[in-house]
This record gives C-alpha cells, structure tokens and sequence, in this order.
C-alpha cells in the first residue's frame, strides 16, 4: 500500500472534523490507499479499532457498501474495549493464557449479591435475594472503574475515611476493601476474570509487546478519544507504529490559547488534549484525515459549538470572541453557524415525544433520508416508540425495552403471581391474557371461554386462596357457562394445578430447582391441545433472553442461597427489569433511537438531541450506594466532572451535523426543568451575538411543537355532552322488572335503558376486598338458613348457631382471621339483639312464616301484559292472618318520605304482591306493617324501624301509592315518545349510577332542570 498515511516525523495522528461522515470518509480513503498498492489482500490485513460494537458494524457495513456488487474484502475491526486475545490478529496465541474467560455479567451479579447478603447478615440487617441483586450492580460498576483506572490500592482511602466519614460510610469502605480481596481469589477458584480487568490486562500487555516488537501489519485507532487509561496507552503506542495511526474525532486543533490552557475533566477535549500533551505533539500541526475536507459552513458550526463550551473560566471572553471570529468570518458568522441548527422546546415530556415523533416520520417522506434521535432518557426515547405507532412505524431503539416488558418476561412474571397467591383474579386473568398462555387448547378457544368466566364468576370479592375456591365459583349461582365451557374451564384449572405443582412446593430451594420449576411450568402452559408450542416461549426477541436468563439461574447460580418462592419471585422479578431487549424485528431501516455512547460515529441526514434537561444530559451525579465523589477522587477514580466531558464530547459531535434540532421539556412529571449547560451556553452566547434575533435564529422551519399540539385537536372546542334522551321502540323496551328496578327507573330510568334494551350489566372490579355487600350477604345466608329452624322454640344456643354460620360465608367471601375477630364480635351483637327481638314478637303471637321466597305480579299496561318480580327477605305472620313484610339491612334504610313519594317502593309492593298472592309458597294476606330489622351490630346491635304507623300513613295507604305510581310509569314508558333520561330527580338521584360514565354524567351535571320530587 501507499506509505503517505504513516509518513509522518513523529507520532501519527489525525483528525475528522464533525460534521463529517467518519466511518464513510474513513473508509472511503483507506479503500483508496490500499487499492493504489496494488495488493487486492493488502486491506484484509489492516486491523482497525473502533471505540464500540456498534461503531465496529456501522464500518463493516460501510466498507461492504463501498465494495458494490464484488466481492468485499475487509480489514480486521475490533472495538477497542472489547479486545479478544482469542480473535485475529491476537490468535492462535500471541497472548494465549494471558488472560483467564471473562465473568459473564448474570453470574457476577448472583457472586456479588452473596457477598452482599453475608455482609447484611452479619449486621444485622436481612436484605432480600433481590435487594442484593440491585445493589450488586452498582458494586459491579465500581469494581469495573477500579479495574478501568488501574486502581489496585486504597490504603489512601482507608486511611482518609478514619478521620472524615461518618460510621455508615467508613462501613461501605471495609466492604470494598475486604471484596478488593476476597473477589480476585473467588474469581482464580472459578477460573474467571472481571471483564473489565481483563481489558485492562490484555491492552497493557499489548502496549507492552508492541512497544518491544511492532507488529508486521498496519494497525489504526479511529474514533477514540483516549479517556481510558489502558486504551490511551495503547493509542500512543499505535500512534508510534512504523504502520500505525490515530484518528481523533473532532479534535479542537484550532482552539484559542486561552481556552485551550484552561481546559479540565468537564471539558469536550479534555481526554484528547491529555493524549496529544503525553505524545508531545503540536495541536496547530494537527493534520485532517486526507478526504475529510470541511466546509465554510461546517467550520462555523464547529467553531460556533466550540464557542458555547470553552471552559467555564474563560466565558467571560465570550464578547471578545465574538469580535474575533466576526472579524474573521464576516457579521454573518453566527447565522452560517446556525444555519441547520434548531431548537424545539415543548411543555411537558410527552409534547416533546411527539414532536420528536413528527421530526422523524417526516424523514421518511423523502426518499433515501435517515435519522436519529440521540437521547440519554430512556422513558423519553419509550416515549418516542410509542408516538411512532401512530404512522405504523417501528423504531430501531438501541436501548430496548425491559425483559420484563416483552411478551415471554411477562408471561414468565405472570406465571410466579399466579404461583404466589393462586386465588387472586387480577393475577390469574393477567396470566390468561397472555398470547402465550394455551394450557392444553387452542389459543382462541382458551381465552374466549376464560374471559366469560372472569365476567361472569370471578368480578367482586375474591374467591379465595387457591385454585380450589376458583374452580368452586363455576357452580355459583349466577354463572351462566355452556357445559362444555364448563368441561374447557375444568381443564385448563386441572393443567394450571399440574403446571404449578413444582412453584408450589413449600419451604426454600436453591435458585436453580426454582428456575427450573419456573421453566417447566411455563412450557407445560404454552402447549396447545397437540401438544405442541412449548417452545414458543423461548422464540423472538423477549423469548431468547428470557431463556438466556434462566439458563443462568440454572447453571450460575449456585452462589446464591436457598430461598422461598416470594424470595425467587422479587429476584426473578429485578433481574427481569433490569435485563434489556433491543428491537430486531419489523424495525424501519431508516430511523434509530441510539444512547450517546451507541451514537458515536455514526451519522445520519438528520440528528435530533432529545431530553437537553440538566440532570437528563448530561445525567446528574446520581446516588452512589459506595464511595461519594470526593472519596473517588482520593481513590484515584475519575471525578464525576470526567464524566460530563465525555458527555460533553458526544454532544458537541453531534451538534455539529448539518441538520441537527435540539429538544427539551420545560416540565417532566409536573415539576419544572432546568435547560441542559451546553443549551444554556448556546443561547445565551447566541444572544449575546445576535440579541433580540436570537430566537428566531433558534426556531425550526417547521413549527413541530405546535403540529404536536394538533395531532390530537379535534378542531372544534370542546363541548358538553347533552343529557341522553334515548326513546327505543316499544317492543324493545322491558316488559318485566324486579321490586329493586323500581327504585332505579324512577330515580334514573337511563340505567334500565342500558341493563335492558342494551343489555349491559355492570362488572365489579376483581379481587374487591370484602366489605359491606358481602357482610350483608353473610348475614342473610345465617338468617334465611338458621331462623326458619326456630318455628319450635328459639334455642339456647341461637346466637352461637347465627355466629357460627355467619362466619362461614364470611371466611368464603374471603375475610381473613386478622378482620373475622371484629366481624364475628359485630355479629354477636346483632345476633343477640335479634333473638331478644324474636322472643318478644313471638310473645305477641306472631311468628315467622316465610323467608327468601320468589313472586311475580302481572299488569296490563297500554303496550300489553307487563310482570313485577320479587324476591322478599322475610314475612311474618299475625295471628289474624295478616303480614308484617320484613327487609333486613345491614346498613341504611329508606325513609318514610322517601316511600311516601314513591323513590323506594319496595316494601309496600312486596305487600301489595303478598295481598294478591303473588308468592306461590306464601298464602296471601293483607299487610299489617312494614318493617326494615337494621343489624348493623354496633353497640345497640340491631333496631326495628317501621314505615307505617305513627304520624306516617297505614299500609294501605303506601300499598295503593305504590301500585298507583307503578301504572303510571307503565303507562308513561309504553309511550315511544317518552325518553329513558338519566337521573331525573333533582334531589333523590344515584349518587354512583352504574351507567353514569355512559351517559357522560360528569359533562352536563347530576341534577335534572326543572324536576321536583313530587312528579311522579
């Protein structure tokens, strides 16, 4: 090949400006200084090294498109932070045996995570499984920065901690001391080593032979900036090569003394200045890489961005500079440099979601055109892929999603909540819900008959503690199944017993005997009625990594102690968020969501910077559960400022493409932000430069937040919803009701529209803890059941007997002991009062006669035959022959005046049922009073509260009120004109109507105009 890349005097280096495309230009001329050779096998014998993976494929894929159609023949690239002493050039044994197989990162988190638990232990302090398992990360980042900044000795550090921490820190300092320790001889036991040191060892070892002995190919190091201190070692080797060079991405050459001298960690060029000082090399003889030439334009962006980030000691030459550079660029110098640079700032996090959204998808309105949206914020870039399906568009997010969020991760959690409390129905139907989930049938089947039984059986209180109390509800008396949706729901209960019968083993296991339960049962759920489909769990992108994870808990983990099912759950549960998955399927070839580290080096025809907050970019210091920022520093770590310059770097890369548009949020999660440094710089050094035009020069050509704002207007303003009025035609409308839908037509006839002529019902949320309906259920079940066995004489023991069957419904409706102590004591009170009550009528001669029976009472109304039902609590019977009609409450009861104007009829139309002799079991008879028996089981225990008699009219008088205001609305609602309106009465209205939210109550009010309590 040509000799005129490495035909320097001294260390080979060079640079690429920003704005240009480095992996193509590098390509490009290296493509024709080996062609020039004339050696068609002279470029396969380059190695070049790349700072990441990504950057290492983005050149494989360049060099193979410069290739054409031919055959495209590669030189070796390598990232430089991943070197493999086992991969060409190194193989097959150059520096074999150097370095022992790296840790893989599953099996140093359960290593680390037991020596957590040990130290907690032996504090005093139990921590979880998977409490360890999160901390263990940020002790593995730790131990990483050790080995990255060859930090081996903290003598310095326990020494200092003595005299200045507080006891809480010198105790994570002992740990780290004791892990220094303890950690290599477990990783020599296994035969590992730290990923990270390993990097280390192997590039100081290259640096070392290839210093003594150079190798006999040409070696590049492109797109690094050297803040490694291994890998800038061996950029000063390479840079010495006979066949050797660096290449600098974005080296400031041309950078005013000033700021140059006062350059520190925080800055965009620090680790590159640190390179070329150690080298000795003149940065104004700085060469550019041959081919990488720089426009006017592109100089003024890269001067102009240079600018807003000189060191902060020296921005008080701002006005100065921009005398300077106005003078040598001409008055026009800020505008050129903004020209293709913008800047969108929306209200909240989710206007600038969309707005990025609508920047990318108008991309792809041109032909050939590619984008990429550079944010730290994960949560913004989630955000962004979630806009994206609204134009069909799958994005290519380098930073994924959760495990835990993909298909198989949620299929797998899923499956340990159900294994955790087999009863609860949110768990159980969560599970159902999976496409995963076949349990022995086809998939369509499977969850067309469980969603039925989930609506009809398992809605309110939850069943109970198992399995067993679900299946009990498929002979509930209000489940309406087809047999063989009885048989199919059998089925796949009996397969959910078999599958989890290894997660419901008691007592604590090892990780792997619960991985492998775990992993069993999941397959056995997933097969379909051939049997077949087991698999699908571990297929596509959720499925391989959910695999990947459990093969580790089954080969891996044996560090970690034996623990509980809840203890396996939280571990599975954490590593399963903390795993990600990146996108490979379906993704649009055009657009990417990159991190800043995935972003270096690649280029695209359009750039946007998203989430530019403090805090988010650059990110915040974070809390560091180890060492604080000043311990680091006497450690020898690198300053938390080191960090913002490297973030800095990114940035300042970035923002140097022609078409860049910076993004931020004035608010996130309803709190204000405040603008990234970097943003802040630029405006106010823009304004400074151009004053009150300053803005504009900022503003996109398209306005992008205010299309986000419209993406959803429905360009009208928005107006109430009218009061339904819906008048269906008369054959559709309810020919029969229950005594209980009277209440609610004449309070609000719209809900018997929507429970009868549209056929709705409502649907209780599942797992309803037990409360008022199912203490009021109990009571009812021990009346209907015990009373009616007293017709001989009340027993000594009644209130043992009513107590004792009380507490069975309640433990069924799922009261546990903690809450049965004060139901059974509210019970004992009502209990004790109703016998005393049931004495004294019984005195009087009256006796019971009739509980929880059935009755209809037909009406001729204008339209035809029209049927009352009922079903009453209880009928006494006097010894005249006449009827006390008995409701009993466990809370509120209607009041005479409410019944007196016909808003709750219930009582005096069971009468007038009674009197007609409506209920077949019951011989007719005229009311004698009408009763409510509260039992509320306070400290009085019970009352007896009677509607008639007193200052309040006689029975018969509510009797013929009743039946008179019930031919009425017959006769009303058999009029097509008359509307089905929603809470008609302004005084006496549901104060939770059922069907509220269908009729948009909340819009246009509660209160009906112009109703009174008296219209009937």
């Amino acid at each position: 090949m040509s000799g005129r890349l490495f035909d320097t005097s001294g260390p080979c280096l060079y640079t690429i400006p920003p704005q240009a495309d480095f992996l193509r230009v590098l390509a490009t001329t290296l493509r024709e200084e080996f062609d020039a050779a004339g050696d068609p096998d002279a470029l396969t014998r380059l190695l070049i090294l790349t700072p990441t993976r990504r950057a290492a494929k983005a050149l494989g894929d360049v060099f193979a498109e410069l290739a054409g159609n031919g055959v495209a023949l590669l030189p070796l690239i390598r990232p430089i932070g991943d070197v493999d002493v086992d991969d060409p050039p190194f193989e097959p044994g150059e520096l074999a045996g150097l370095a022992a197989p790296a840790i893989s990162i599953e099996r140093r988190r359960y290593e680390l995570a037991r020596l957590i638990l040990a130290k907690e232990a032996a504090l005093g302090r139990p921590l979880g499984v998977g409490g360890a398992l999160a901390l263990s990360d940020s002790l593995a980042a730790l131990l990483d920065d050790l080995a990255t900044e060859d930090v081996s000795d903290l003598s310095d550090l326990q020494d200092a901690v003595t005299t200045y921490l507080p006891a809480d820190r010198r105790e994570a300092v002992e740990f780290i001391d004791i892990v220094q320790r303890v950690w290599p001889a477990r990783l020599a036991e296994l035969g590992l080593t730290d990923a990270a040191a390993r990097r280390s060892l192997i590039l100081h070892e290259l640096v070392a032979r290839w210093t003594k002995q150079p190798p006999d190919h040409p070696v590049l190091a492109v797109g690094s900036t050297g803040s490694i201190p291994a890998a800038r070692k061996l950029m000063k080797v390479i840079a010495n090569l006979p066949q050797g060079a660096v290449v600098l991405p974005g080296f400031d050459w041309d950078a005013d003394a000033s700021a140059w001298d006062s350059i520190k960690d925080d800055h965009p060029q620090w680790a590159m200045k640190t390179l070329v000082d150690e080298l000795g090399v003149d940065r104004l003889q700085m060469p550019s890489w041959p081919g990488a030439a720089e426009d006017s334009l592109a100089e003024r962006r890269r001067r102009l961005i240079a600018e807003a980030l000189r060191p902060a000691d020296t921005t008080d030459e701002w006005l100065k500079r921009i005398g300077e550079l106005q003078g040598r660029f001409g008055d026009s110098f800020f505008n050129d440099g903004m020209t293709g640079l913008s800047l969108v700032e929306t209200a909240d996090e989710i206007s600038e979601a969309r707005a990025c959204a609508l920047m990318l998808r108008e991309v792809l309105e041109t032909p050939d055109r590619t984008a990429i949206l550079v944010t730290p914020d994960r949560m913004l870039a989630r955000r962004v892929s979630a806009e994206m399906t609204r134009f069909g568009v799958r994005l290519d997010d380098s930073g994924g999603a959760a495990l835990a969020e993909t298909m198989a991760g949620a299929f797998l959690t899923r499956l340990l909540d159900v294994a955790l409390d087999c009863g609860r129905v949110v768990a159980l139907t969560a599970l159902w819900g999976s496409p995963l989930f076949r349990a022995g049938h086809r998939r369509g089947q499977t969850h067309t008959v469980l969603a039925k039984f989930e609506a009809e059986a398992l809605r309110g209180a939850r069943p109970g503690r198992d399995l067993a109390a679900v299946r009990a509800r498929l002979d509930g008396q209000y489940v309406r199944l087809f047999d063989e949706d009885r048989a199919t729901i059998n089925a796949i209960l009996d397969q959910l017993d078999t599958s989890l019968a290894g997660l419901l083993t008691p007592g604590k296991r090892s990780a792997s005997a619960w991985a492998r339960a775990h992993a069993e049962a999941a397959e056995a759920l997933a097969s379909d009625d051939s049997g077949s489909g087991a698999q699908a769990v571990w297929v596509g992108e959720g499925g391989e990594a959910a695999a990947g994870l459990l093969r580790s808990l089954l080969e891996e983990s044996e560090s970690l102690p034996d623990m509980s099912l809840p203890e396996y759950a939280a571990a599975f549960g954490e590593m399963c968020r903390s795993r990600r998955v990146a996108p490979r399927l379906g993704v649009h070839p055009r657009l990417q969501v990159l991190g800043p580290l995935e972003a270096r080096l690649i280029t695209a025809d359009r750039v946007i910077l998203a989430g530019l907050n403090e805090g988010v970019w650059p990110p915040g210091p974070g809390a560091d559960p180890w060492l604080s920022p000043g311990m680091r520093r006497t450690v020898g770590l690198g300053a938390p400022e080191r960090r913002y310059g490297l973030a800095a770097h990114d940035f300042a890369q970035l923002a140097a493409a022609p078409d860049v548009i910076m993004t931020r949020s004035g608010k996130s999660e309803g709190s204000p932000t405040v603008a990234s440094r970097w943003l802040w710089r630029l405006k106010t050094l823009a304004r400074g430069a151009l004053g009150a035009a300053a803005e504009a020069a900022f503003a996109p050509e398209t306005d992008y937040a205010a299309l986000s704002r419209r993406l959803d207007d429905p360009g009208a303003p928005p107006r109430a919803a009218p009061r339904p009025q819906p008048a269906p035609p008369v054959p559709v409308r309810p020919r029969q009701m229950s005594i209980t839908e009277i209440r609610t037509w004449v309070r609000d006839p719209y809900s018997i529209y929507a429970r009868h002529v549209l056929g709705l019902r409502r649907l209780d949320p599942a797992d309803m803890p037990p409360d008022a309906r199912e203490r009021g259920s109990a009571l009812h079940d021990a009346l209907e059941a015990v009373v009616p066995a007293w017709s001989d004489g009340i027993p000594e023991d009644a209130v043992k007997q009513l107590v004792a069957h009380a507490e069975l419904k309640l433990a069924e409706a799922g009261f546990g002991p903690e809450e049965m102590v004060l139901e059974r004591a509210r019970f004992e009170r009502a209990a004790s009062w109703l016998v005393g009550w049931e004495a004294e009528r019984r005195a009087r001669g009256i006796h019971l006669d009739k509980v929880e029976i059935f009755g209809s009472m037909p009406f001729e109304g204008p339209a035809g035959p029209w049927t009352l039902t009922g079903r009453s609590d209880r009928f006494d019977r006097h010894p005249d022959g006449r009827l006390d009609i008995i409701d009993y409450k466990t809370g509120g009861s209607a009041s005479a005046k409410s019944i007196k104007a016909g808003f709750d009829p219930q009582l005096p139309l069971t009468a007038a049922m009674a009197a007609a002799g409506a209920f077949e079991a019951l011989e007719a008879g005229e009311a004698a009073g009408l009763y409510y028996i509260s039992l509320p089981g306070n400290a009085g225990g019970g009352k007896e509260v009677r509607i008639d008699g007193g200052r309040n009219p006689d029975v018969a008088s509510y009797v013929e009120g009743a039946l008179t205001d019930l031919t009425g609305w017959i006769a009303r609602f058999d009029d097509e004109t008359t509307p089905y309106e929603s809470q008609i009465r302004a005084q006496y209205t549901n104060d939770y109507g059922d069907f509220d939210h269908l009729a948009r109550r909340g819009e246009w009010g509660s209160a009906a105009e112009g109703s009174s309590e008296g219209d009937t």
